[in-house]
């Protein structure tokens, strides 16, 4: 531990052991467990500090779409985001008219773009080539909006960067540079920008090293828009630092350029608020290692999976006295979570409960090996537990 943060975040863990040793004994494994509470907090916060800076606030849908989430969020925000028709419907169907549905995807299909433009408001296409393919397929009083690709990295993993060298996301900064110069005739009828350059990042600092480049390279574009979407891939949470250049970025495109400013985060909102709970189904030993098998798998958190990603065990202690390797129950090899040290030992039937796997996972979770999906269940504030979604066989089979 090594500051403030890190003894609050121990606290707040310390405080939901107990919570969780409830939870977990009262509902059959897997399942998935919702912190409704958490979501309302956050929701909270995030749109405080938005409506300090000014700015249009919007959840993106690719990290939850659970519809009693959805309908959670949807009174702190202006809008969702959406990757795909499926998402724009469901954004659509939860927002009503009472919000706007923005939507930017590399891959767009061309019999879905005129039903895609009927449920958006917003459509930030992804390419210079994309946008002239099917500007004329789009409903009338669509905002028009084009993905540009800042060309500037603030990521070690190219799997997570949207600027990684060749990326496919959003049209380069440098060959916008040149086609969208003033008096293009590119320019007409086209409303806005869109960004996302980032991913889980806590540092806004980052954010406004972008809004600057963007003024150096392509000022005449921002200054013939009338808004600019952000993107998402920052974290509003209490590890967020240089909150102050939030502020200032988007002070910038509102006071400089007369600019409409939104923000599309995602995972922020959902992230801490998900748990996996599990049980032990054995204990094996080989080469001096322990082994739990969980009722669960990797395929559950494919993000731990696909990123070499290590959640975090409720109840894992730095040095504790007994370590596991804690392992999924498919046939799959690598089916592993990680290592992980406990103050009391596992037996069979003991409940392991994994924490902040809230976002992207879910979304992603599959049934390989007939492994069932986990059940979904709501924590509300008084404690009480409700099952939200149980697969069925045919649904599992579906998948």
């Amino acid at each position: 531990m090594n500051s403030d943060r890190d003894l609050a975040v121990a606290h707040e863990i310390s405080m939901l052991i107990p919570v969780f040793e409830q939870v977990a004994n009262s509902i059959p494994t897997p399942a998935f467990v919702y912190e409704e509470e958490f979501i309302r907090r956050q929701c909270e916060h995030i749109r405080q500090i938005a409506d300090k800076a000014g700015c249009k606030l919007l959840y993106s849908l690719k990290a939850l779409t659970l519809p009693w989430v959805l309908e959670l969020i949807e009174p702190h925000v202006q809008g969702f985001s959406a990757s795909s028709l499926y998402e724009s419907i469901i954004a659509r169907d939860t927002l009503k008219m009472d919000g706007t549905v923005h939507l930017t995807t590399p891959g767009l299909r061309p019999h879905e773009v005129r039903e895609i433009s009927e449920y958006c408001d917003f459509l930030s296409f992804n390419s210079i080539s994309q946008w002239q393919r099917h500007k004329d397929d789009l409903a009338p009083n669509l905002e028009i909006g084009l993905r540009v690709n800042p060309e500037i990295s603030f990521l070690d993993d190219s799997r997570y960067d949207p600027c990684r060298a060749y990326s496919k996301l959003g049209a380069p900064i440098s060959s916008m540079k040149e086609a969208l110069v003033n008096g293009s005739p590119l320019l007409r009828g086209l409303s806005g920008l869109l960004f996302h350059n980032n991913c889980n990042s806590p540092d806004f600092q980052e954010l406004l090293l972008t809004v600057k480049k963007l003024e150096t390279e392509i000022g005449c574009v921002l200054d013939n828009s009338q808004w600019i979407n952000l993107g998402g891939g920052y974290l509003f949470d209490g590890d967020s630092v240089n909150l102050d250049s939030f502020y200032e970025a988007v002070w910038t495109l509102k006071s400089k350029h007369n600019l409409e400013v939104y923000i599309e985060p995602g995972s922020t909102f959902v992230r801490d608020a998900g748990f996996l709970v599990s049980t032990v189904l054995d204990l094996v030993e080989n080469g001096g290692k322990e082994i739990a098998i969980l009722d669960t798998s990797v395929n559950h958190l494919p993000e731990s999976f696909e990123y070499d990603w290590r959640p975090d065990v409720l109840t894992d202690i730095k040095h504790g006295r007994y370590s596991y390797i804690i392992a999924g129950s498919t046939c799959l090899a690598g089916d592993v979570f990680g290592e992980y040290s406990f103050a009391e030992p596992l037996e069979v039937g003991t409940k392991v409960v994994m924490h902040g796997v809230g976002s992207y996972n879910l979304v992603k979770a599959h049934t390989f090996n007939g492994l069932p999906l986990p059940s979904i269940y709501a924590l509300h504030a008084d404690g009480e537990v409700t099952l939200v979604k149980d697969f069925t066989l045919k649904e599992q089979s579906q998948k």
